[in-house]
């Protein structure tokens, strides 16, 4: 259980590439010039994880070749939580707009959770004081590692002490996006608007990194080249602006337990926890790159993917970004998609 339960974080990784990738899979149909013909679709996505996600997709023509009205239902369901969320975009030629709102149930929730001193024990034991009853004296065994934000050695420990929470809130989202078309190659870009009712320094296991609730901006662009029958492959940028708490000042406790001891500037807190703290809430902005890639394995009679995206921020001095299974900057994600026409 140990391994299973981190590997939730390697499972669900993004679904809001997926959220596009019934264009990006590239099926006979689509050749990202034009709008998808109307009617009524079935996307069946399960993910290594595991999870399976089901999309009712549903699209009526506008204007013929030029702009249509998709709208989309969507639900998700995999180890850390479960999610259902409505979703409409409007596309003209190259421009879209769209907007979502969703409930979302975590029952695998990884929270900064400070005690009088400020740092995190990750659910390990408290020190405990030991008397030699030979001598008298009085000892206390080696420390265990204590954090100060929410990383991905806190979240590792975290997972090994079960030491995580459950959580449920609802959320909402707008989104611009544009497409730049070409016979062999294709750029999307995406700006989201998004605003959830999350605890406070919690960790999203979609973007692979820790925020508060509130809103936060997201930037996604691929740039990938394609082959109409076999598949696409290109890099791919994520810029995020997202609210976290911080402490502004290093800060002595002046009385206590934890009397003496300093929490430094820029941890990561908890309003009220540490009498006295000044704890922040503010917005920082985060980079990701990596790559993209599918194939069209038609493996069934109606068109399908095998979709696989990396993203790290390798370079960059970011302890919160990627999955703790592998305690390093890197976000991969694997899944096999199906689309049906209904």
């Amino acid at each position: 259980m140990r391994i299973a339960r981190p590997l939730a974080g390697t499972a669900f990784l993004s679904a809001l590439l997926l959220w596009e990738s019934s264009a990006l899979a590239n099926p006979p149909n689509d050749d990202l010039l034009n709008p998808q013909p109307g009617g009524r679709h079935l996307t069946l996505m399960p993910f290594v994880g595991p999870g399976f996600r089901a999309i009712y997709d549903e699209r009526i023509e506008i204007e013929k070749d030029m702009s249509e009205l998709r709208a989309q239902i969507m639900g998700t369901v995999a180890i850390p939580f479960a999610e259902v969320s409505a979703n409409v975009d409007v596309r003209f030629f190259l421009m879209n707009f769209g907007g979502s709102v969703g409930y979302h149930n975590e029952w695998h929730l990884l929270q900064f959770t400070p005690g009088p001193n400020g740092r995190d024990r990750a659910g390990q034991p408290e020190l405990q004081t030991i008397k030699d009853p030979a001598t008298g004296v009085v000892t206390r065994p080696d420390p265990t590692p204590t954090f100060t934000d929410l990383d991905r050695n806190a979240r590792s420990f975290k997972d090994q002490n079960v030491d995580f929470n459950k959580g449920s809130w609802a959320f909402e989202e707008a989104r611009w996006g544009f497409v730049w078309p070409g016979y062999n190659f294709t750029g999307v870009s995406t700006l989201a608007a998004r605003h959830e009712g999350r605890p406070a320094v919690t960790y999203d296991w979609e973007n692979a990194t820790v925020l508060n609730g509130g809103w936060n901006l997201r930037w996604e662009g691929i740039l990938f080249w394609r082959s109409r029958n076999v598949g696409f492959i290109g890099p791919t940028w994520r810029a995020m602006y997202v609210p976290r708490n911080r402490v502004k000042g290093a800060y002595q406790i002046p009385s206590g337990d934890a009397a003496g001891q300093v929490v430094v500037d820029g941890s990561a807190c908890q309003p009220g926890v540490v009498e006295g703290m000044p704890c922040v809430a503010t917005h920082e902005f985060e980079f990701q790159y990596g790559v993209v890639g599918g194939l069209n394995p038609n493996w069934v009679t109606s068109s399908d993917v095998l979709l696989i995206r990396a993203l790290t921020t390798a370079g960059f001095k970011n302890d919160l970004f990627g999955t703790q299974v592998f305690r390093q900057p890197l976000q991969i994600i694997f899944a096999y998609m199906v689309n049906v026409d209904l």
